[in-house]
């Protein structure tokens, strides 16, 4: 579900905080915008703490550095995920080296930081999203490595992260090992169903069911009558409150060898385990050899193997029949994975035609 965006202004007393808090609903999370924002009384943060605690999902983005300070002196930033204004971006201290669908990735020179630097498609609010999301499954307790400030120039936001040394992404030990494949790929499948087994914080995270929910309502690209069907079969989704990557897939996990860790946690959430490997079915069975290539550096044929080995694992199905009735439960769950990237990214051609097929 994307966040509603809300702008206050001046100083945020009492009775301004609770106006502003009168616009929110417990059903969707927020992000407030502090750009305008002077000053916050101590009784404006009680407020806000108050409404965090009785389960209102926001944070906070663009908060001067007196403001910060506030929320952090007060240790009400503990509970509230506040991010400051973004600082210039200075992209003399890093190296290139990766990149992905949606970023490139560049290390620092002093070896300490790694900074994810977005493509123009993606907004502003996604990436303190990703960051708050980062902080919060951190918090939980998950392995995943420490986020840090938003960066600014132009078009361009960043965001850095803690770097990891000597760590390798599940994807790339396979396309630069091939013999790891198996070894590798049934390691992923025990880490996704451990992660698919912990009970998730349902006050601090989203209900994903209702991210694609809300994607599916804002598509343009569908009518009304291709959504009715879509949605008959996202309200018939059994409600489930154990964690979801939201981006599951094998460049997601890195390890050093001795520790693995989740990254790119901005779609984490709670739900049913199949909105996980609905995505996963799309990259590894549905994907073109192109996009493949440039994601994974895999092909689609050791994609398949690879979709094959964590079929076994992950759902226990070791026969032909046992494999095709998994994997035609999650046939659904991909294509509705697709509506909610296309509603954020856009949609390939191929896309909405599968779309329309599976949902006719």
């Amino acid at each position: 579900m994307t966040p509603n965006l809300i702008r206050p202004a001046g100083i945020l007393d009492a009775d301004a905080a609770g106006k502003l808090l009168s616009s929110l609903t417990e059903d969707h999370p927020y992000i407030l915008d502090f750009s305008d924002v002077e000053a916050v009384h101590f009784a404006a943060l009680r407020k806000l703490l108050n409404a965090r605690r009785a389960g209102c999902r926001f944070s906070i983005i663009n908060a001067c550095d007196a403001v910060a300070e506030r929320f952090v002196d007060s240790g009400v930033s503990a509970f509230i995920d506040v991010c400051r204004k973004p600082k210039p971006l200075d992209m003399s201290q890093y190296e290139e080296f990766g990149a992905s669908f949606l970023s490139k990735s560049y290390n620092s020179k002093d070896g300490d930081a790694m900074i994810k630097v977005y493509g123009p498609n993606v907004s502003k609010e996604i990436v303190a999203q990703e960051k708050a999301v980062a902080r919060a499954v951190m918090l939980f307790g998950l392995p995943t490595p420490l986020v840090g400030t938003i960066y600014e120039d132009g078009d361009r936001t960043a965001l850095d992260f803690e770097r990891i040394p000597g760590k390798r992404s599940f994807s790339r030990i396979i396309s630069e090992e091939p013999e790891q494949l198996e070894k590798i790929t049934r390691r992923f499948a025990r880490m996704c169903r451990q992660l698919h087994a912990t009970p998730c914080d349902t006050a601090l995270f989203q209900d994903r069911v209702l991210a694609h929910r809300q994607a599916v309502i804002n598509c343009k690209e569908l009518t009304d009558a291709e959504k009715e069907p879509v949605l008959a079969f996202v309200d018939s989704i059994p409600h489930v409150t154990t964690c979801l990557h939201g981006d599951m897939q094998m460049s997601n996990v890195i390890t050093t060898g001795l520790e693995d860790l989740w990254i790119d946690l901005g779609d984490f959430g709670y739900g049913h385990p199949l909105l996980d490997i609905g995505m996963w079915y799309f990259l590894t069975r549905l994907n073109t050899e192109e996009f493949a290539q440039h994601l994974f550096h895999l092909g689609l044929e050791e994609l398949g193997r690879i979709w094959d080995i964590f079929v076994e694992d992950y759902a226990m199905a070791y026969s032909r029949k046992d494999k095709a009735a998994f994997e035609q439960s999650v046939i659904p769950y991909a294509a509705l994975h697709m509506i909610y990237l296309g509603a954020l990214y856009g949609f390939q051609p191929w896309m909405l035609d599968y779309i329309r097929q599976v949902f006719k």
